[in-house]
């Protein structure tokens, strides 16, 4: 069942995931709605809730082709960058020294 071909609930995505062979490990409900959660707060994928019988709200996801806007900001290397924390100016890690920032400053 479903909206249409474009719209999938959790368990039509889970089953989807199977056959598709995208995990090598069986996905329970909850962690196939959590990864749909994350989707649609990244701008991947659109939730839509619709009644069902008996006036049950149901939750459908489809997924977005095009690429998120997003913020000069945060396509800065130092936005995704595990040693942020020990990055200072002039220290062992710095903005001088990464060479990330270099090429991102040469785009």
């Amino acid at each position: 069942s479903g909206i249409n071909a474009e719209y999938g609930d959790i368990k039509q995505v889970k089953h989807f995931i199977s056959q598709l062979g995208i995990s090598k490990v069986e996905l329970e409900d909850a962690e196939v709605k959590q990864i749909l959660e994350s989707l649609v707060f990244d701008g991947f994928a659109v939730r839509i809730h619709t009644l069902g019988e008996g006036g049950k709200r149901q939750t459908f996801y489809r997924a977005i082709k095009h690429q998120p806007l997003t913020s000069g900001i945060s396509r800065v290397p130092c936005g995704v960058c595990p040693l942020i924390s020990q990055c200072t100016p002039g220290g062992l890690v710095s903005p001088q020294t990464c060479k990330y920032m270099k090429e991102w400053l040469e785009f």
